[in-house]
């Protein structure tokens, strides 16, 4: 039993639905990434990218859907065709529930720097001396410079005192409004045009953390669409429902995908939308065996029992991360009843958890909205209560042709349970 609590322990700790596989990673996403997961979603952003070396994209889709790992994956295969690529970790960079864009280009020119001294690539004496000159006005630590062994560590330092401190954050702000001379928008905007022989690619990861009042406001309000004037290529992640919003169309006019901008869930079924019937996907449900055992194997490839496995794919409703959720809690499961496997009853436990749990945020006003999808597979609602059941993964979205929907194995029986209910 030890060497079963050993391997249990991995288990558990590369099932952890916040593990991050690429920070053991020199470079890229990490072992345990499938290439072919949403491989059909991926081809669109190879081709917007090898097109257009201004193209602007976004990338949406649930929590935990494989947005981030997703992006990663695509930032090492640009960097090796030769590219040089900015990724931009907007939550651990910035205050990104109370994020402004200065913040957000400011953490862009961050990383594309920290690009250019990586590579050893040299912009122009002019713009090395106007980023000092601007970063002098707020940063007064270290010996100013024009080279990125000062630029780069300052403008970081920078970053984390706007991030950390509410006062500095509204100072900031005040002294680098749009348009302002403070404002670092041109700063990146020079760098770009200074790199295009790179063809650079900013990446901004973390926009899709905002608010819904907040991403309504920066997206759909706004005169100066995140990144859409700057040159170069750019990807931002978005919340869902900013895509949910009845305005999303004009979007279209300065994002080159704004139309199929949805990530969805690797897919469990086939649907064909003239019969409004679904089979089983054996593609999908391949793609998500294989994210189990690029995990599993190189610890103990029989110690998940397969029947375990198909029940926490059909439980998971082909979310990446609620995958990764099942199997961590059933193999506590299997922990805590002494056994040596993770086994379909340990999954079926951890199902009825994830059960209970929706079942105590559960709303009679979610009932309507549930029942039809189950029925229909559709979701032709931009309500609130839509949106909070699809950030809340109540109801998974999956494409093919276009959009359809349906109800996690969790959701299902608690409609069953609530149904049963007399009211």
């Amino acid at each position: 039993m030890s060497d079963a609590r050993s391997k249990f322990r991995e288990l558990t700790r590369i099932f952890d639905p916040i593990y991050q596989p690429r920070a053991a990673a020199a470079d890229g996403p990490g072992a345990s990434y499938v290439p072919e997961t949403h491989a059909d979603y991926r081809r669109q952003l190879d081709a917007s990218l090898d097109l257009n070396d201004n193209t602007k994209l976004l990338v949406a889709g649930q929590p935990g859907c494989g947005k981030t790992t997703l992006l990663i994956s695509l930032a090492d295969e640009l960097r090796g065709a030769g590219r040089v690529v900015a990724f931009v970790d907007l939550e651990e960079q910035t205050a990104v529930q109370d994020l402004d864009p200065v913040e957000m280009y400011l953490a862009a020119f961050a990383a594309l720097l920290a690009e250019v001294r990586k590579h050893n690539l040299v912009l122009s004496s002019e713009l090395r001396t106007a980023t000092g000159d601007w970063l002098l006005r707020f940063h007064k630590d270290g010996e100013p410079a024009t080279d990125a062994s000062w630029l780069v560590p300052a403008i970081f330092s920078l970053l984390r005192l706007v991030r950390n401190d509410q006062r500095i954050r509204s100072d900031i702000r005040e002294s680098m409004q749009a348009g302002m001379p403070d404002d670092p928008c041109p700063l990146l905007a020079r760098a770009m045009v200074e790199l295009a022989k790179q063809r650079p690619v900013i990446i901004l990861d973390g926009l899709d953390k905002l608010q819904p009042l907040h991403a309504r406001k920066s997206f759909l309000d706004g005169t100066r669409k995140p990144m859409a004037e700057v040159p170069g290529a750019a990807i931002l992640t978005i919340p869902l429902s900013v895509v949910y919003e009845p305005t999303f169309n004009v979007l279209s006019e300065r994002y080159n995908n704004a139309d199929s901008a949805v990530l969805p869930a690797v897919r469990l079924w086939d649907f064909n939308l003239d019969t409004r019937a679904r089979t089983d996907s054996q593609v999908g449900r391949n793609i998500l065996r294989k994210i189990v055992a690029a995990r599993v194997d190189p610890i103990d490839p029989q110690i998940v029992l397969p029947e375990a496995v198909e029940r926490a794919i059909i439980g998971s409703s082909g979310n990446i991360r609620e995958l990764a959720r099942l199997m961590q809690s059933s193999v506590v499961k299997a922990h805590v009843r002494h056994g040596n496997f993770v086994e379909l009853q340990d999954v079926e436990a951890a199902i009825a958890d994830q059960r209970e749990s929706f079942r105590r945020a559960y709303n009679p006003s979610f009932l309507p909205l549930l029942q039809r999808v189950r029925t229909e597979f559709r979701l032709e609602d931009s309500s609130d209560i839509a949106k909070a059941l699809l950030y809340g993964l109540w109801i998974t979205e999956y494409r093919n042709g276009q959009a359809w929907y349906s109800l996690p194995a969790p959701v299902e029986q608690l409609l069953q349970h609530m149904e049963r209910i007399p009211r």
